[in-house]
């Protein structure tokens, strides 16, 4: 036991493995956005523009409290 609390589990294995495939996927479709060709047609302050337009997108979740 440690600060009073008790050792977690940890993770199953069915647990692990999901927790490897959505950083997969997190991983492989911030590759597929970020080398998009449509950002070589931006230059400068457009693409900070660009950017934040699609982070503001209304259909982009909201983040977790505290991210």
């Amino acid at each position: 036991m440690t600060g009073g609390w008790e050792d977690s589990p940890g993770y199953t294995d069915e647990q692990k493995a999901e927790d490897t495939r959505l950083r997969a996927l997190v991983r492989d479709l911030s590759i597929t956005v970020s080398t998009h060709p449509y950002w070589a047609t931006l230059q400068g302050g457009d693409v900070v523009a660009a950017r934040m337009a699609l982070k503001h997108h209304p259909d982009v979740l909201p983040s977790p409290a505290g991210a």
